[in-house]
């Protein structure tokens, strides 16, 4: 099966592992390597023999692909391409993937989501991490076959919305049973006219158990916070010593209201405001470490409203006044 009949990589150098694919779907043979993919003839690559970090089946109303890396050198963003209405059971094994059915949703580590598309594509995302997720694609026009069957998958449909372009229906912690039906998947071996027979079969036992304990649940919501939080967690560093950053010129960045912002802290470490002077106390404690600037001089370059309040903020977080503090430091520095 060629790549391009179910994913496509937003950048095609980062699908590569040096070590062998040991995936559950490593049965299935590599896939054909296009001509805009490194080849073992290339200089960087002439002492390894590169491997494709992905596997991949599709037939007539099934489809597999999973996707296992040690680690990604940057960002990674697969584009599922399938048949209008498909229902999608992702198994995430690693580190939190996210997927875009509308909003961007989070799935964490050992979470199922099974999810719903009416359109032809969709997205997930992968960091510049080690990943590992298995995804099933289901042909929208058996659905009606699987709820029959599945009267709980029936019940789970009910209560999502009508006609949209995505639903999401339900999820499922991975735990030990779950995994040992995916590691028979080791058993299998890949023939070119039984293999998919082999894994339709397979999937009713995986179906069997995901739809029996599968609860609704509309993580939407949490999970665009949760971006949302990551998002500004990612402004905030990159913008902390700019003496106008603030709550509103943070949601304006990020094209939301005060009010959704906020509520993306709820239950965090630190508010909008704290995660601001938490950056700013941090560096503030690097440049004390590591320079001989003046306490004063940091306090300012850091926006502080003035050292009293710096000292303040400081001793409070760290237990030590910032002299204190440098006077530690380069006492260790004698010893």
């Amino acid at each position: 099966m060629e790549k391009t009949d179910l994913v496509r990589f937003s950048n095609d150098q980062a699908i590569y592992t040096n070590k062998h694919f040991d995936g559950y779907l490593a049965f299935l043979p590599e896939p054909a390597q296009d001509d805009g993919l490194p080849s073992q003839t290339d200089t960087a690559l002439t002492s390894i023999t590169p491997h494709l970090s992905y596997r991949s089946f599709y037939g007539k109303e099934f489809c597999w692909f999973e996707f296992k890396n040690s680690r990604l050198s940057t960002n990674l963003r697969l584009q599922i391409t399938a048949r209008e209405n498909h229902l999608w059971l992702l198994i995430n094994m690693r580190t939190g993937i996210f997927v875009n059915l509308g909003n961007v949703c989070l799935v964490p580590q050992d979470m199922l989501l099974c999810y719903h598309t009416l359109v032809p594509h969709h997205d997930i995302d992968l960091r510049a991490d080690s990943n590992w997720f298995l995804l099933l694609g289901i042909d929208g026009r058996i659905i009606d076959d699987l709820t029959e069957e599945y009267t709980q998958l029936q019940e789970l449909f009910i209560t999502t919305a009508e006609n949209l372009p995505y639903r999401t229906i339900g999820t499922v912690n991975v735990q030990v049973r779950l995994k040992r039906i995916m590691e028979a998947l080791h058993q299998i071996k890949f023939r070119p006219f039984s293999t998919y027979y082999h894994l339709a079969n397979w999937n009713m036992r995986f179906f069997q158990s995901v739809f029996q304990q599968m609860q609704a649940q509309s993580i939407e919501k949490t999970d665009y916070e949760i971006d949302l939080y990551y998002k500004a967690i990612a402004y905030i560093r990159e913008n902390y010593c700019d003496d106008q950053i603030n709550i509103e010129t943070i949601a304006n960045a990020l094209h939301v209201s005060e009010s959704t912002l906020k509520r993306a802290f709820q239950g965090k470490s630190f508010s909008v405001a704290e995660q601001i002077t938490e950056f700013r106390l941090q560096k503030a404690r690097e440049l004390i470490r590591s320079t001989n600037q003046p306490i004063s001089r940091i306090a300012y370059t850091l926006n502080f409203a003035c050292p009293k309040h710096f000292k303040r903020l400081f001793i409070k977080r760290f237990l030590l006044s910032p002299l204190e503090y440098r006077d530690s430091i380069n006492l260790k520095r004698l010893f």
